[in-house]
């Protein structure tokens, strides 16, 4: 697939900027990530997503700069019986809508404050989405995935519990263009997780 190949050629590309020093910093991170659907997602599944999660990989490549990788999983799910646009047909009557969203994502982080100590960031994420959108009205199911092109700016603080231990929060404006039949998808994630860390 074409879109997947550009995704894997852009990772490619920043990999090698973060090889760096053997003394280069670095985080492996695990977080919870609620969502609250935005736009067009919000339009097809209005719930607040609680089941989310993410994975996290970070390198320094200068003392306030990482460059890293973003993996995640979020599902939004819905029961309704508004009329419904979906899958170029309109749909009423009692339905089950989901929405499984998988980032995956290339990004750059600037780290604010000194090693030790409280490091509030900000980071820029561009890559893509792999998306389901699955309706279901009483036996028939319309389902379609996607992969999408999207990008996610972001911002949080990360602070040690324990040596090469951090606790951070984060916020996560996702957005991810059209694809398919489906339209152009939005929605906040927000992490709540553990940093294993070298010097953040």
């Amino acid at each position: 697939m074409p879109a997947i190949r550009r995704l894997l050629g852009l990772v490619a590309l920043l990999l090698p900027l973060g090889a760096g020093t053997a003394a280069a910093q670095s985080w492996w991170a695990l977080s919870y990530q609620p969502a609250v659907p935005l736009s067009n997602t919000k339009d097809f599944t209005d719930a607040f997503a609680w089941r989310g999660v993410g994975l996290d990989y970070r390198k320094q490549v200068k003392p306030n700069v990482a460059l890293g990788l973003s993996f995640g999983w979020q599902v939004f799910s819905d029961e309704t019986d508004d009329v419904v646009s979906a899958f170029g047909v309109d749909v009423s009557g009692d339905q089950l809508r989901d929405v499984n969203s998988w980032p995956m994502l290339a990004n750059v982080s600037y780290f604010f404050g000194k090693e030790g100590g409280p490091r509030p960031f900000v980071g820029a994420n561009v890559g893509g989405y792999l998306m389901q959108h699955r309706l279901e009205i009483g036996l028939v199911a319309l389902e379609e995935t996607n992969f999408h092109f999207g990008f996610a700016p972001e911002a949080g603080l990360a602070f040690p519990v324990q040596p090469n231990v951090a606790a951070f929060l984060s916020g996560r404006y996702n957005y991810a263009l059209s694809a398919g039949s489906v339209d152009d998808q939005a929605y906040l994630s927000f992490g709540v997780g553990l940093a294993w860390t070298h010097g953040y």
